[in-house]
């Protein structure tokens, strides 16, 4: 027998982790006012400074958080696939988007009006102290990507965005059978975020040290376990090591035996 629309959202609903939190009676609820979006290819759906209304979760497609820099450049902040949601903190607070989200290929969406969530906290308080170390946990990871990447060096933090790369396979990069990463210069760059000339002599220097190997906007990793101690400051490996005497790079020796 075919579900009822409101029964696919429901079921929709019921895959993200958060509103598993809430229960079957309150999932019914929110299914009677979700709204099933198809959002076309570069729309907007957050602009930068806007106060939004809805709260919304990705049912397949690709959402970009990201933010234009004082230089002109596109920063990166993530890329979000099937079962991720954006705009949580509007439940809580209202504050204006300090990042724009637009889809990067023509996706589908599932939009709750965050009016709607605050009436339902208002019935069930006691879905706050569900809700609240969810949120508290995601904005802690949140911080120390940023604070991690702040305090960098851009070979440790390139290196930690192509290792992400390859776990989440709905990120901006698309990862074949082989593990090798399709994607560009200029959005490694953007993601780091530094120079594409900065990110090129990086890739290079890898090649050069059989770390990894880019042709043609397909990155593949040829020393994972090395790449790992690079995204972990134990191999420091930035312009000014490019140099660095044997001896002294004997680290990088015995992580490209393992």
């Amino acid at each position: 027998m075919a579900l009822s629309s409101a029964e696919v959202r429901v079921k929709q609903l019921d895959k993200i982790r958060l509103f598993r939190l809430f229960g079957q009676d309150i999932l019914n609820e929110l299914a009677k006012v979700a709204v099933l979006r198809r959002i076309p290819k570069n729309k907007i759906v957050t602009h930068l400074g806007d106060i939004p209304s809805h709260i919304y979760y990705i049912i397949q497609g690709k959402i970009r958080l990201s933010a234009p820099l004082s230089d002109g450049r596109e920063f990166i902040f993530s890329d979000l696939g099937p079962g991720d949601t954006f705009d949580l903190t509007r439940l809580f607070i209202t504050r204006r988007s300090n990042m724009n989200a637009a889809s990067v290929v023509d996706s589908d969406l599932m939009q709750i009006e965050v009016a709607f969530m605050a009436r339902v906290f208002d019935k069930h308080p006691d879905l706050a102290l569900k809700v609240i170390p969810y949120l508290c946990e995601a904005t802690h990871d949140a911080q120390e990507r940023v604070i991690h990447g702040a305090a960098s060096a851009l070979s440790t933090r390139l290196a930690s965005t192509l290792l992400r790369l390859t776990e989440r396979p709905h990120s901006m990069a698309t990862v074949d059978k082989a593990r090798s990463i399709h994607i560009s210069q200029t959005d490694l760059a953007a993601m780091v975020p530094a120079s594409r000339a900065k990110v090129n002599r990086c890739l290079r220097e890898w090649e050069r040290r059989h770390l990894t190997q880019y042709d043609h906007g397909s990155l593949t990793i040829l020393n994972r376990a090395a790449l790992e101690a690079v995204a972990l400051g134990e191999i420091a490996f930035d312009r000014s090591m490019m140099d660095i005497p044997r001896a002294r790079a004997s680290p990088w020796h015995a992580a490209s035996r393992q």
